[in-house]
């Protein structure tokens, strides 16, 4: 069996919450909590994080993740693509090293609330089905999108899903259960991300959770540290 590799992906611009990746919850940096998932899950092979900041990268050594690397600028921004992050990672390994994975987990920073059992059952479903491009994690949405709308320039809405007729005057319980990916753990091939130049592929499989812990404001990180508090992970 080939590798399996893990990359945190934390850079140091934030605007939502300030430096969110390195914040203290509960003593810890939040990125701390992603690299002890990895470190934790015995399907991991390498930790890695893919950083801007030598500030980071020096926390993230001291928690156990390998740096080998500071990300360059472009790959940075706010408007950067995992893909370009992941791209970018996995080129620098080739060419430094020779060392190419078969599997590559990504753990989100800002989420840092996980089981480790979900990252090894995950490595498990891929290994066990090779015609998978990647899997990720999904939970039941609260809303759907089948009462969505469109809104042009002259106040004219339009549905969202048009595969229904009229899917929006029908009944919640009628329609089709959907899915949101909650950002929790990603598992893609290698050479999908290189060779399809993709973060997931043609073939996606959902691991199907209930909860959220994604942190993007400053109330979903008071959420997220009184939970984490409150069972002294």
């Amino acid at each position: 069996m080939g590798e399996v590799l893990a990359i945190i992906p934390a850079r140091s611009g934030s605007k939502s919450v300030k430096d969110k990746n390195i914040r203290l919850i509960n003593g810890k940096p939040m990125m701390a909590y992603s690299i002890g998932h990895a470190l934790q899950a015995k399907c991991i092979d390498r930790v890695i994080v893919s950083t801007d900041s030598a500030k980071y990268a020096r926390i993230a050594r001291e928690y156990g993740a390998e740096v080998p690397f500071l990300r360059p600028a472009e790959y940075a921004a706010d408007t950067s693509l995992d893909i370009d992050v992941f791209g970018h990672a996995l080129r620098y390994l080739e060419e430094t090293e020779g060392y190419v994975p078969e599997l590559v987990v990504q753990l989100r920073p800002t989420y840092p609330v996980r089981r480790v059992s979900d990252i090894e059952n995950m490595v498990k479903y891929m290994r066990n089905n090779p015609d998978i491009d990647s899997i990720r994690c999904i939970a039941p949405a609260k809303e759907i999108p089948y009462k969505m709308w469109f809104k042009d320039g002259n106040n004219i809405i339009k549905p969202v899903m048009a595969d229904i007729p009229e899917c929006y005057n029908m009944p919640r319980q009628q329609l089709p259960k959907v899915y949101y990916q909650n950002a929790c753990i990603d598992v893609v091939r290698a050479e999908v991300i290189l060779g399809q130049h993709s973060m997931s592929g043609r073939k996606i499989a959902g691991y199907e959770m209930d909860e959220n812990f994604d942190i993007d404001t400053e109330e979903e990180f008071l959420a997220a540290e009184k939970y984490i508090t409150g069972h002294n992970l």
